[in-house]
């Protein structure tokens, strides 16, 4: 049973076990919030606020089961931030495979909708929620090389936008934040051409810090971020 309190955020992470969303479980873990996380794979953090549910994001029944369990345990959720993501490492559309196509529109645009999708019901209740989606800066450089990927950042673009109209009476804010370049798992995994593409269309021409992605979240969840909703914020600078 967790010792969960109204005066505690509860807030769930997805792609919790490694990169961008590993990090803000621990960040957040240590100002005393209450996280949920979820991911295909195990998480390493062991902690007593901490609550990791092992789950196909391609599958809605496995997601269903995550906010089944939030229901259960913790009966409201505050926050969600959508964080979990792929990028095939493929350089023309034309050698791009269905299955492919699929796989990352089904991760990377059906499930953080369907995550909003059960959130929204959740914070509707107490007339709260911060919903944050973790966007890209290959929405605004378009760097050839990353069609899919990008489409799918600029599909949750536009989501998002709508669904902020959509919500906001409950209040409910939904925004993205679209860090540079980090040092992380997925940035490894990405052509390093057009890696580097990105970088030297940003503002700022080097890689991002995780903290910056955290300070960013820290504003847009706070009660007093309340008028700030639809937005779509580039770290790094475009």
């Amino acid at each position: 049973m967790n010792n969960t309190n109204q005066l505690t955020p509860i807030m769930l992470i997805t792609g919790s076990s490694r990169g961008i969303g590993n990090y803000l479980v621990n960040y957040y873990l240590d100002k005393g919030f209450f996280v949920v996380g979820c991911s295909r794979n195990e998480c390493d953090i062991k902690h007593e606020n901490y609550n990791h549910i092992i789950a196909d994001l391609s599958n809605e029944e496995e997601i269903l089961n995550v906010f089944k369990i939030i229901r259960k345990e913790y009966k409201r959720l505050d926050i969600l931030i959508n964080n979990a993501a792929i990028n095939p490492a493929i350089l023309n559309v034309t050698f791009l495979p269905y299955k492919t196509i699929q796989n990352i529109y089904a991760v990377n645009v059906f499930a953080p909708i369907m995550f909003c999708r059960e959130a929204v019901k959740l914070m509707m209740r107490n007339k709260f929620g911060r919903i944050i989606n973790l966007g890209s800066m290959a929405t605004r450089h378009e760097v050839p090389g990353e069609a899919l990927y990008t489409s799918t950042k600029a599909s949750m673009n536009a989501f998002t936008r709508v669904l902020s109209k959509e919500v906001a009476s409950y209040g409910i804010t939904v925004n993205i934040v679209a860090p540079s370049v980090i040092d992380t798992e997925l940035a490894k995994a990405i052509n390093q051409i057009a890696l580097q593409e990105v970088l030297d269309r940003n503002a700022i021409k080097k890689y991002g810090d995780l903290v910056d992605v955290s300070n960013t979240i820290d504003y847009l969840i706070k009660e007093e971020s309340k008028a700030v909703t639809g937005q779509i914020i580039y770290l790094g600078g475009v």
